[in-house]
């Protein structure tokens, strides 16, 4: 499994999705698993940019793993956003035959983010809710990275900046440095 890490707006939908492609694997987003779970709850907190609970998120991702049959590589995005997620994802892998192999890291500066996301039209993306929201990946979501490196696990950090092929293209090379080597 290869963990997609970066703020939101970051582009780590967009090239998941690029990268599942290309190399025939899975994709798994906790933010699309959210907005098509179709739950009042979770789509009243994802309007004004609160974390969905970690119970929730943690069942949403579980279900969705047990669906996943093929032993392929699986991208997930937006998962985990908290060094309790991170335990959590680590101790419930083995149960579904997996392990984390690689984490990607996206690093876009927030001028870049807030031009993003204020261009999605999503309810979600009003200019306060993307501050809430890079607030608490600073506050909630960073302090995962050190919970990985303490890990052992490989971490690639890739420029996000620039086209959507340019940015494709680092994160496939850094994918196979770090993760297929």
């Amino acid at each position: 499994m290869i963990l997609f890490f970066g703020p939101p707006g970051s582009g780590k939908s967009v090239q998941g999705q690029l990268l599942v492609a290309r190399n025939g694997w899975s994709w798994l987003s906790t933010g699309q698993l959210f907005r098509d779970s179709g739950d009042p709850e979770v789509q009243a907190r994802l309007a004004t940019g609160e974390l969905i609970s970690d119970d929730m998120t943690n069942k949403l991702l579980d279900d969705a793993l047990a669906t996943v049959k093929d032993k392929a590589n699986i991208v997930l995005d937006g998962y985990p956003r908290n060094p309790a997620q991170a335990k959590w994802l680590t101790g419930h892998l083995p149960k579904h035959g997996r392990e984390i192999v690689a984490v990607v890291v996206f690093e876009v500066s927030p001028e870049e983010l807030v031009k993003r996301l204020s261009g999605r039209g999503r309810a979600e993306d009003s200019v306060e809710v993307i501050e809430r929201r890079l607030k608490i990946y600073e506050q909630q979501t960073q302090p995962v990275l050190e919970y990985y490196k303490q890990q052992n696990v490989p971490i690639c950090t890739v420029d996000g900046h620039g086209s959507v092929g340019a940015v494709h293209d680092r994160i496939q090379a850094a994918v196979e440095a770090c993760a297929l080597a």
